[in-house]
């Protein structure tokens, strides 16, 4: 046995242990996360459906330590000690059920922390299970491995990784050391046989923009700058622009991320080497925009998302001299856009290919309009991923926060308009319950006859009056720009912006106020 894998045995054997005699903590009204000294035990008074969940998980915890010791011995089967694997796998699936549904049954923010505390543990226990099962048969395979990654990603994206003795940290190590131990295994099996499958792996994603670009206006385009300092951006926001400044493009800001030049996001390869060969889990949008009918959501493994979404070139195959797909296939049919997400959080070993750009640490003007939206101060800015192929948008909308949107691979059209022209770009109201104020109604896909109208009748007529919509929005003035790799838009607070890829198309922004 190597001594990763020992690494990743042990480590599992004492999370279990911690698991089995730990108390999870019930939370305060504001469902500020717990310190460790500071928790309260759960009780059949405070919550007695998650006092009894709590109890429910430390016993599976305390059968997975004696399992574990039992193979470890070499034990042949769980029963010599006592441990009734049928019954064992039916707790962890009901535990993972049932806290599950208690994230349907509170608002997010309101949702008590013990229950994604627990859904977490749960979940390190399943993947513990797998673990051990596939030691015991030796069978530590690429499909046992699969599993193990999406059961830890679920835990981290669903839960937020809670916990206090165990959590996003012991998550994070885990998954680190499991891409180690398999890079290891993967070495020996190649020395001994070719893989029976494999991704293949261009140089670089395509720069192709299928749907082609619009045409820029010279006196809307955002103007382009360099070589400015911190105390020079400062003086822009608040200053020159008596705190209402426009949307400009700094070209140098990010000319220094390692994803650029030696660990470059433009390579299919190298983001599957940072999302343990493609197999990290993560959230993803199905469909052109979050406003049209029939959009989704899904959790995928990253490989799969590429292969999918991103360019149907990149498909397991079989034989080294499989003939690529005709070209007219190397569009996705569909649209898939891993939007908004903070997988820098998820997957560290991604953050440390970009870098903070310093005008995040700028002091900056509030809301220029309106006092209300203004966010409560954020210590260090808020990272989002916007990951996708030509022709994923995200609708007219607005921002809480001033936006520094970092153009790393593609092309990208962003179109914006002052927070002085709200009302008459019809912002949404309350639909399902959801307060939707901050995107618009416009669709400017529609508008500028890039896209066909969702809505109309089964006779191709249009149901809006896109005719009199764009007679109304003559005169309403708007910046617009075309971003490139090494791109930076500066995205003001309340400025309202639609966002349209043009090609392939990786972008980070950056959230400050």
């Amino acid at each position: 046995m190597s001594s990763l894998r020992d690494q990743v045995l042990s480590r599992y054997r004492d999370a279990a242990n911690i698991i089995a005699t730990s108390q999870h903590a019930s939370s305060d009204a504001t469902n500020v996360k717990p310190d460790a000294t500071q928790a309260l035990p759960l009780s059949a008074d405070t919550d007695l459906r998650g006092y009894a969940m709590q109890q429910l998980l430390q016993r599976q915890a305390w059968l997975l330590v004696k399992l574990h010791e039992a193979v470890e011995h070499k034990t042949d089967a769980g029963d010599l000690v006592g441990v009734d694997e049928d019954l064992l796998q039916t707790r962890l699936d009901d535990l993972a059920s049932v806290s599950m549904s208690a994230f349907y049954a509170y608002r997010f923010d309101l949702l008590p922390y013990y229950w994604r505390w627990i859904y977490t543990d749960t979940l390190i226990l399943v993947s513990h299970y797998s673990i051990l099962q596939a030691v015991r048969r030796d069978s530590l395979d690429e499909l046992v491995m699969d599993r193990v990654v999406e059961t830890l990603d679920r835990a981290l994206i669903v839960a937020g990784g809670a916990g206090i003795f165990l959590g996003k940290q012991w998550i994070e190590k885990t998954l680190d050391l499991l891409g180690h131990f398999w890079q290891e295994e993967e070495a020996a099996k190649a020395e001994a046989q070719r893989p029976h499958k494999r991704i293949k792996r261009d140089s670089a994603f395509s720069t192709c923009e299928p749907f082609g670009r619009p045409n820029l206006s010279a006196d809307k385009t955002c103007p382009r700058h360099e070589n400015w300092t911190l105390e020079k951006f400062e003086k822009y926001m608040n200053e020159e622009s008596r705190g209402r400044p426009l949307p400009v493009v700094f070209t140098d800001l990010t000319k220094e991320w390692p994803a650029f030049s030696d660990r470059p996001w433009n390579s299919p390869e190298h983001l599957l080497s940072r999302t343990f060969g493609g197999r990290r889990l993560v959230p993803i949008e199905i469909g052109r925009s979050y406003v049209d009918e029939g959009w989704s959501q899904e959790l995928v493994q990253f490989k799969h998302f590429l292969a999918k979404y991103i360019d149907p070139s990149i498909l397991p195959c079989d034989d080294d001299d499989a003939s690529p797909p005709p070209q007219d296939s190397q569009q996705p049919e569909k649209v898939g856009y891993l939007a908004q997400h903070n997988l820098f959080q998820q997957i560290p070993a991604l953050r440390n290919d970009i870098q903070v750009p310093d005008f995040c640490w700028a002091d900056v003007p509030p809301h220029p309009t309106d006092p209300s939206k203004d966010q409560a101060p954020v210590d260090v800015p808020q990272l989002n991923a916007w990951f996708g192929p030509a022709r994923t948008i995200t609708p007219l909308h607005t921002d809480g926060y001033h936006n520094l949107l970092c153009q790393v691979v593609g092309t990208k059209y962003v179109r914006l308009y002052s927070p002085e022209e709200t009302a008459r770009l019809r912002p949404r109201g309350m639909e399902h319950g959801v307060d939707m104020s901050n995107t618009s109604e416009l669709d400017v896909g529609i508008l500028e006859g890039w896209d066909e109208d969702q809505d109309a009748d089964n006779d191709g007529n249009e149901v809006n009056d896109w005719d009199g919509i764009r007679k109304e929005l003559k005169d309403v003035p708007y910046w617009e720009c075309i971003l490139q790799p090494g791109d930076t838009l500066v995205i003001p607070m309340g400025w309202w912006h639609y966002v349209r890829s043009l090609s392939i198309s990786f972008s980070v922004s950056f959230w400050w106020n």
